[in-house]
């Protein structure tokens, strides 16, 4: 059976989604949605047993919304297991809500709320064993007001491990932008359904580990059911790690030759950046390509064969080299290191031309960024990062980040194609569905990374992989390899120290158990 996303990645649901999710819950349930709240206080205070078993001091910071009903339904259970609890509440909730529910029933159990916070001197020489953030949820979408940004500050000076229920106060569920102050958790407990926000731009920085809390609900079942609904994403949004695409990664037959593992082409490597086109086309190697030759200045060409005699090369300052070698490959991938003159300019051209997939990275991106030369077909891919998204759009780097799903959405609907924006969750979409890839570390933030990932999209299409599902595969293995790479440190993590563990990687073996 062929590899489909829709049954392999876990949909991420926005807020729209999930209001309409729980609409849907509370209409078989009596018109209310108490049995939720109630499971999700639980599944926060489970996942806090886990990590604070011995009976110690937890402080609740209580919102007047649902996030903050969440918070007195965990109270109540925590008092009721002999922590010592302190719950400190932004304010009553509102008459009638589920949240005053949950607020009058603990109460009733015995637990105390406090309308004013410790000074913070004292709170930072004797801090909590534990924080619980349940201040704003899901639906925030602009800086916290006062006092809760004060609240949320106050959290994040304590030191105490923050755990955070459903999403960090302070954070978009749906975009992942963190606009003003956000609580900074160690762990979020995201209930119900996944949320993008967690996975991409701040998400990451604020969420800390992510662990999710279905309460019951079989959100995957039910999630087409609710993609047209008011403010829901622009596409469905999936999540992807690297054990998700395992089953779509290429297999060998025993008589497989090296014609029928495809020939890339990757041209750049001017001169001063030769070593961008050896890493791209490296990575293209070790991601199975049959042949790989690189069309670059011919002043790399010694340092190309000294360094991986395995890859040919082409004269990029050739105009009939260069058109032999694009007419040679399957698949072309152009940028690494092409720098941004007339000549790369005619390149670029040239490759936009083409009637066979080709790759779009680095100074080719800046070059089309210029608007003088168009895109044909869908067989393309860009590989923006923020920078590079924001010259191809006309907008600026944090408009980009404010919303990179729908900047990503965006560029694929001006360019064509499949479209990879990088950065913290990697944003990839080819006008029907987005995918987020839940891989990749600080260790990646390095020169030379975007190009290693070139050469493995490269080398997945042309092993006959359908162009999505190649670039989603390469992402979730880019990011992998980057995770492994870095077990010696996140700092001074090599592109070339990847290409190890993507070999590993495109043969199926995870690493999960390896040190």
């Amino acid at each position: 059976m062929a590899y489909c996303f829709e049954q392999a990645l876990l949909p991420l649901y926005c807020s729209a989604q999930v209001r309409a999710l729980e609409q849907e819950h509370a209409k078989a349930h009596g018109g209310h949605c108490y049995d939720l709240m109630e499971l999700a206080g639980k599944a926060a205070v489970d996942e806090l047993v886990l990590r604070l078993p011995l009976r110690g001091c937890i402080w609740i910071f209580a919102g007047k919304g649902n996030n903050g009903g969440d918070g007195y339904v965990a109270g109540r259970l925590l008092h009721a297991m002999g922590y010592q609890v302190r719950l400190f509440a932004l304010g009553t909730p509102r008459p009638g809500t589920e949240a005053q529910q949950a607020a009058e029933a603990y109460a009733q159990a015995g637990g105390l709320v406090d309308y004013v916070l410790p000074e913070l001197e004292d709170a930072i020489s004797d801090p909590p064993d534990c924080i619980i953030d349940a201040l704003l949820g899901t639906g925030l979408k602009s800086a916290p007001h006062e006092p809760a940004a004060s609240w949320i500050n106050y959290i994040n000076a304590v030191p105490a491990f923050t755990l955070s229920i459903d999403v960090p106060s302070g954070l978009n569920a749906d975009t992942g932008e963190a606009p003003g102050a956000c609580v900074k958790a160690d762990r979020s407990v995201c209930m119900l359904a996944m949320k993008p926000g967690l996975f991409t731009d701040s998400g990451p920085d604020c969420a800390g580990e992510v662990v999710s809390a279905g309460l019951g609900v079989e959100s995957r079942e039910c999630y087409g059911r609710f993609a047209g609904v008011e403010g829901a994403a622009e596409l469905p949004c999936y999540l992807c790690h690297y054990e998700d695409i395992m089953p779509a990664l290429p297999v060998r037959h025993p008589s497989c030759h090296k014609g029928e593992a495809g020939r890339v082409l990757i041209a750049g490597g001017a001169q001063g950046y030769g070593g961008a086109a050896m890493i791209s086309s490296m990575a293209a190697l070790r991601s199975g390509a049959g042949l790989i030759k690189a069309a670059l200045a011919p002043c790399n060409v010694t340092a190309l064969n000294a360094r991986c005699p395995e890859i040919m090369s082409a004269d990029l300052t050739s105009d009939e080299d260069f058109a032999a070698a694009a007419a040679w490959c399957d698949v072309l991938a152009i940028g690494p290191g092409l720098a941004q003159n007339e000549l790369s300019r005619k390149r670029v051209a040239q490759a936009a031309a083409l009637d066979k997939p080709v790759v779009f990275d680095a100074d080719a991106l800046n070059i089309l960024a210029a608007g003088d030369i168009k895109l044909t077909g869908e067989e393309h891919v860009l590989t923006p990062h923020p920078g590079e998204a924001a010259r191809l759009l006309g907008l600026s780097v944090s408009e980009v980040n404010s919303d990179r799903l729908h900047s990503a959405v965006l560029l694929q609907k001006r360019f064509g194609g499949v479209v990879l924006l990088k950065g913290a969750g990697t944003v990839i979409t080819d006008g029907h569905i987005l995918v987020i890839i839940d891989e990749g570390s600080a260790s990646m933030a390095s020169g030379g990374m975007g190009d290693a990932l070139t050469g493995v999209i490269a080398a997945l299409r042309a092993q006959g992989i359908p162009l999505m599902h190649a670039v989603v595969c390469a992402a979730a293995v880019h990011g992998r390899a980057g995770n492994k790479a870095a077990r010696d440190g996140l700092i001074g993590t090599a592109a070339t120290d990847l290409l190890p563990c993507i070999r590993r990687l495109i043969n199926g073996f995870s690493l999960l158990q390896e040190n």
